[in-house]
């Protein structure tokens, strides 16, 4: 019995012992990863280079630049002068100042693929930060060298990098002395990833209009711009690359003019007379997949909608249909009443366009409070407004599509770049709030057993919820699909692009449940109870919806 004893205390032991010096063990290693990690920050062997030149109040970023490196660098928008190794080329002899920047520079995009907006961007830019004031952002200004080209617009960046908005010369010189930059700034700024490709850069700048657009890392840090003559330079070497690679079919017997071949047809040319070639070349087919012929210069970029024009002919599309192309149109006015099916999912596109219509008038099209209302759209917000029930003076249908009209109307000063579009969170967030409160309403009546007086939900009642509730789910699935296209950027910036995804297929589904005959059973009976089987899908919709405006308000 005592050996036992002794047997086990010697086993405990040993474990208390294994125990004690696992613990050890592992401290000693934490201490040695942390100090090694200490000693290489301060040698700067894990210090990332910084691309970005913030200045700070009580810092400015010219004082900071060693003398050795305070030469003015040259401002070029050759995009050929920050494309990798190509940078180099014809400079190897060169060892002013200006090529050493030069060489820099190109050594911090190395790791950029020279085909995504990393590659081509310039580091050649200004951010102010956000709490500076006018007077000492101008101060700041007024300490670059002379012969340093100034923006016409300047990024203002908080205090890690990121940028908030931009701020032009003139806007700078005009504003208060002690208002600060972000409160002055225009917050409505776009930007690209480092890994974005080259060709979807050019058309995300075509579609908007931009001049410049500014390119933020993965932590989205602004660490360059790309400007617009380096996507057309880009765009149209290709393009000569394409007619210099492409495969020169036998020349017929008839045809006496070898010196006319297709490699020596200048770009511009060879673009145009490029549906004369039977056979794409092999680097076509591989720089725009599941295309037949595709286009490498700008003839593919002109084909893409701006701003905001999707966004706008989504919204115009529901009500359309049901205005222009249902068969007896409008339904809701009608003296004698046997389509209430129909009535009531009008009714729900309606309500959709009405709400959309609000946002895009109050939030969308404006920058804030103080900018003035869009006059087509606050037209169109007003003749939607109508009574949809109706019959005349003025008959709702007359009235609906003058309020398409006019939302027609701001399409096209969109496509000439005469009105605005802001992409902004705080600019969709308001929409998205309308959409959530317009699916809890017809989710509280699908599921609901009585009525606010304490009767049942009848039969006709139940049928009226669910096509209410469909008409809100096609129109708003609808648009929920040119919010994916025009508000891209900023959903992808805040990682809300697959939970969009989620709440448009709810939508779809929720639109797709097309029963003969809708009953309304007990949830246990052996009938269906359509009401509660749509009711899921508009839940998930608004669940989603909800994830989102909390993901785009972080």
């Amino acid at each position: 019995m005592e050996n036992s004893t002794n047997s086990k205390n010697s086993n405990d032991q040993k474990t208390e012992f294994k125990r004690y010096a696992t613990k050890r063990i592992i401290v000693c290693t934490l201490l040695a990863v942390v100090g090694i990690w200490l000693f290489g920050a301060v040698l700067g062997f894990f210090e990332k280079p910084s691309q970005v030149r913030v200045a700070h109040k009580s810092d400015s970023p010219v004082q900071k630049v060693p003398p050795a490196k305070k030469a003015k660098p040259k401002i070029s928008h050759e995009p050929t002068e920050i494309q990798g190794s190509e940078a180099n080329e014809g400079h190897e002899a060169d060892e002013s100042p200006e090529t050493t920047e030069r060489h820099e520079v190109t050594e911090k995009k190395r790791h950029y693929d020279k085909h995504t907006a990393g590659g081509i961007m310039t580091l050649n830019f200004i951010a102010l930060d956000k709490a500076l004031t006018a007077q000492e952002a101008v101060e700041l200004l007024r300490e670059k060298p002379n012969d340093t080209k100034k923006p016409a617009h300047l990024f203002v960046v908080d205090e890690h990098g990121k940028p908030l908005g931009t701020i032009s010369m003139q806007q700078l010189m005009f504003a208060a002395p002690d208002a600060a930059l972000e409160d002055v700034m225009a917050g409505d700024v776009m930007c690209v990833k480092t890994d974005l490709g080259n060709e979807k850069v050019k058309i995300f700048m075509n579609r908007h209009h931009l001049q410049t657009v500014p390119v933020i890392d993965t932590t989205n840090k602004l660490v360059g711009i790309v400007k617009a003559d380096q996507v057309i330079h880009l765009a149209q070497k290709e393009a000569a690359k394409t007619v210099t690679h492409a495969p020169q079919l036998a020349p017929k017997p008839a045809y006496t003019e070898p010196a006319k071949t297709v490699t020596h047809v200048p770009a511009h040319i060879a673009e145009v007379k490029k549906p004369e070639h039977a056979i794409p070349s092999l680097h076509e087919k591989t720089a725009v997949p599941g295309h037949a012929l595709p286009t490498h210069g700008l003839a593919e970029v002109a084909k893409t909608k701006p701003k905001g024009v999707a966004f706008v002919e989504a919204t115009i599309k529901p009500l359309s249909y049901e205005l222009n192309e249902r068969f007896w149109g409008w339904r809701v006015n009608d003296i004698l009443d046997f389509t209430d099916n129909v009535n009531n999912f009008q009714l729900g596109v309606l309500e959709v366009t009405r709400r959309t219509a609000v946002s895009l008038t109050e939030r969308i099209s404006r920058t804030g409070t103080t900018a003035s209302f869009d006059k087509n759209l606050e037209n169109a917000m007003n003749w939607f407004m109508i009574k949809s029930d109706r019959y005349w003076f003025p008959s709702p249908e007359s009235k609906y599509k003058a309020g398409l009209d006019e939302l027609k109307k701001y399409k096209e000063k969109l496509e000439i770049g005469e009105a605005n579009f802001h992409t902004r969170p705080d600019n969709l967030i308001p929409l998205l709030m309308a959409y959530e409160d317009l699916l809890g309403s017809c989710e509280e009546n699908l599921v609901k057993a009585k009525e606010d007086d304490g009767s049942p939900v009848s039969f006709f009642k139940a049928d009226d919820y669910f096509y209410y509730a469909q008409g809100i789910a096609s129109s708003m699935g609808t648009i929920l699909h040119a919010v994916l296209e025009d508000f891209l950027i900023t959903v992808e910036s805040r990682r809300g692009t697959e939970v969009l995804h989620h709440a448009i297929e709810s939508c779809h589904h929720a639109a797709e449940i097309d029963p003969w005959l809708i009953t309304n059973s007990s949830l246990s009976g052996i009938l269906a109870n359509h009401r509660a089987n749509l009711a899921a899908p508009m839940s998930h919709a608004r669940f989603y919806i909800n994830v989102l405006i909390k993901t785009l308000s972080t």
